[in-house]
């Protein structure tokens, strides 16, 4: 059982502390806030065994094996050395880190000290796609010729100033990078050339699929995938979190707790395996994804 402890507890961590919930191989046992009346609250409402309002301070509990990093994007790189430093395993939110060069020194550093580090990209891990990229490895649908993934969704207020004007900020880091993972995935191969047009890529492979990448803040999109395939295709609605797809007219279902449950477990099996890179999002996947970015 691997003991985590979620730093940020912002919107996103109520969802990935449901994720370590439900993980069969995770136990939540810190949370950690700049205020300790929030921190004290996630605790009791979640029941995890401490609540810290210093990283420094979890950082050197002993007890403490992993570090779930869910702080603004221009702070991720800073956090995950802190916790490296401190010879803690990490998962980090996706971006893991605003540019190649970041993102490299983490993996260097991670390795140096033994440590597992993962970008957090729950989407490959939901038990929807995990079962979509078996259908496309056993050649169900062919060979996969072209992938269309859209992600849009209108600002609203909530959205705080880090999401514009800092390292890391923008549409294409925020929500861009789940189709952009997502292609990359049931692509199953490198990227050859990446095409950007403001918030749309497209993207060619070495194995000859190419793949259209739409996100917005400003317009509706239908936040849909198509993969086409050359013995079929497959349609699956809200992709990066959804537990249905249409494959040649036959819908598939599989169920789901949480839709981060997937990328804890997975993270924790290779800790427990002594591992220091994901076999799935590895070094490589999370430089792909800011290739097509351009960072």
């Amino acid at each position: 059982m691997i003991r985590i402890g979620v730093y940020g507890l912002g919107k996103i961590s109520y969802r990935v502390i449901q994720g370590i919930l439900y993980a069969n191989n995770a136990d939540l046992y810190a949370v950690c806030s700049s205020n300790l009346e929030k921190a004290n609250a996630f605790k009791e409402e979640y029941r995890a065994r401490k609540a810290y309002d210093s990283y420094e301070e979890m950082l050197q509990d002993a007890n403490l094996d992993m570090v779930y990093i869910c702080t603004p994007n221009y702070l991720h790189a800073k956090h995950i050395q802190m916790a490296l430093n401190n010879h803690k395993h990490v998962v980090c939110e996706k971006p893991m880190c605003v540019s190649s060069k970041e993102l490299n020194a983490c993996f260097d550093y991670a390795k140096k000290q033994n440590c597992f580090l993962m970008e957090a990209h729950k989407t490959v891990f939901t038990p929807l796609n995990q079962k979509l990229f078996e259908i496309i490895s056993n050649g169900q649908i062919g060979q996969v010729k072209s992938i269309d993934a859209q992600y849009a969704t209108r600002l609203t207020e909530t959205i705080s100033g880090w999401h514009f004007n800092k390292p890391g900020s923008g549409c294409m880091f925020d929500i861009g990078v789940y189709p952009i993972c997502y292609a990359n995935r049931m692509a199953n191969s490198s990227i050859l050339k990446v095409s950007r047009f403001q918030d749309e890529a497209l993207i060619e492979y070495e194995n000859g699929c190419v793949a259209h990448i739409a996100t917005s803040w400003d317009v509706d999109m239908e936040n849909t995938a198509h993969i086409y395939g050359t013995k079929g295709s497959v349609t699956c609605k809200n992709f990066w979190k959804n537990t249905e797809l249409v494959m040649n007219d036959k819908k598939i279902v599989v169920e789901q707790k949480s839709d981060f449950t997937g990328e804890i477990e997975h993270a924790c099996t290779c800790i427990e395996s002594r591992m220091i890179e994901s076999p799935v999002m590895s070094r490589n996947a999370s430089l792909e994804i800011l290739k097509v970015i351009g960072v």
